[in-house]
């Protein structure tokens, strides 16, 4: 039997108490941090559960209809009938691009939000007013940005791993091109310092670098650039 009277499996589970699990409240002013790898985990789910629901069909239980209430609020400037099935478009996209880009995005319960987001934007942008088929048969015609917020997502996952010395300066020497020897006069430390983070920092998201595509390092790495700078303050 889990903790705090939590289910025994998730799939056997009112709605109520998987949401619970996988979105457990604040406490005490705390913020609550949503577990992760869920659908993945043996202990949530019951032998029928785990056998018979594919891991994907574990994935959408636990997390499409929160996706859905949080898409269907950034679709607000459209009208009522139609926010619904925006909604419902928007929210089956990004679950399929999530579970196919599973190798790459390690945690697709956080990143959802912000990819739906994106595709909401993209599909359903604030000053256009056609119909949602009009915007869908344009979109279908387009090259898929989504690729590319794939690939900020790999490399956001990869700089969330680093120090915050080695991030600072990753994003000075190598992202705003600023030398070594400017670098570490603006912290105080000595050259080598910089160029060894540095160095260390870059050979440790490699792995990052062999994923994504390299016809789009350059701008994924502006935008990188523009969210550590945000991060940093």
């Amino acid at each position: 039997m889990k903790e705090n009277s939590l289910p025994d499996c998730l799939g056997c589970s009112d709605e109520e108490s998987r949401l619970q699990v996988a979105f457990p409240k604040a406490e005490k002013g705390n913020r609550a941090e949503s577990p992760t790898g869920l659908w993945k985990d043996r202990t949530w789910w019951c032998r029928p559960c785990w056998t018979l629901r594919e891991p994907y069909a574990r994935f959408d239980l636990l997390y499409r209809r929160a996706l859905w209430g949080h898409t269907r609020k950034r679709l607000a400037h459209l009208p009522a009938r139609r926010r619904e099935v925006a909604a419902d478009d928007v929210t089956s996209q990004v679950m399929l691009t999530l579970w196919e880009k599973q190798d790459q995005i390690r945690t697709p319960e956080r990143a959802m939000y912000r990819v739906a987001e994106y595709t909401a934007m993209r599909l359903f942008p604030y000053k256009e007013r056609e119909e949602a088929s009009d915007l869908l048969e344009q979109e279908e015609s387009a090259q898929d940005p989504t690729e590319t917020l794939v690939d900020v997502l790999v490399l956001e996952e990869e700089l969330a791993k680093l120090s915050e010395k080695e991030r600072k300066y990753l994003v000075e020497h190598i992202g705003l091109g600023k030398t070594a020897e400017e670098v570490a006069s603006s912290h105080g430390v000595a050259k080598g310092t910089v160029t060894v983070s540095a160095g260390r920092a870059l050979k440790k998201m490699r792995p990052a670098f062999e994923i994504i595509r390299y016809g789009v390092v350059g701008a994924v790495m502006r935008m990188i650039i523009d969210w550590i700078l945000m991060m940093l303050g």
